[in-house]
């Protein structure tokens, strides 16, 4: 049974983009206003030479505890998580992060398959999945597991998306994704984080 300590029971929100998903997640974050009953894991894509800590640009939007996990750090109630550079990030079944050094998915390191798929089998429970703007095909399948799973699965319009790629290819792979929209998109953000 995985547990999450004094905070309740644990579930997951995992959201994914690549280029031109960076600001919203940044929004997202901002959007915290209260603690989370759920651990919030974010997979961007960046380098390997990349030397953005992204719980550091992030500090001043929320105070939920940020960071980028180590190998078999627990996965924590009302905390926020960053894929680390260069290393797929994996959800295992006792509620720890594992780091994986295969190869890289889709010319990325993270991937988001990688860490959607992972949590899809983990017996976590995924309270919602969120997919953004990227250049590449990385997500769809993670995303479908997810949703055949009985899990709550969303897709950023492919139409208002900065790189439209990563959205169009989840919901190619899958049309019952929740679609969301400029006119919804934060709202639809906003009670999911609730």
């Amino acid at each position: 049974m995985n547990k999450a300590g004094d905070n309740g029971p644990l579930s997951l929100v995992l959201v994914g983009g690549s280029s031109g998903s960076f600001v919203i997640f940044e929004e997202m974050i901002r959007l915290i206003r209260r603690p989370l009953s759920f651990a919030l894991v974010f997979v961007l894509h960046r380098g390997k030479s990349s030397t953005a800590v992204l719980p550091e640009l992030f500090k001043n939007k929320t105070n939920v505890v940020m960071s980028e996990p180590y190998h078999l750090d627990p996965i924590k109630v009302n905390s926020i998580y960053f894929a680390y550079p260069d290393y797929h990030l994996l959800i295992g079944p006792d509620a720890r992060f594992y780091y994986d050094c295969s190869e890289k998915d889709f010319f990325s390191r993270p991937s988001i398959d990688a860490t959607f798929m992972s949590a899809a089998v983990s017996g976590i429970p995924v309270k919602a999945a969120m997919l953004f703007s990227g250049s590449s095909a990385d997500g769809a399948q993670g995303m479908k597991t997810l949703a055949e799973k009985g899990y709550p699965t969303y897709v950023q319009d492919p139409a208002e998306a900065e790189s439209r790629r990563m959205p169009e290819e989840a919901i190619a792979a899958y049309e019952k994704h929740h679609v969301m929209a400029d006119g919804n998109l934060f709202s639809i953000i906003n009670d999911i984080l609730q």
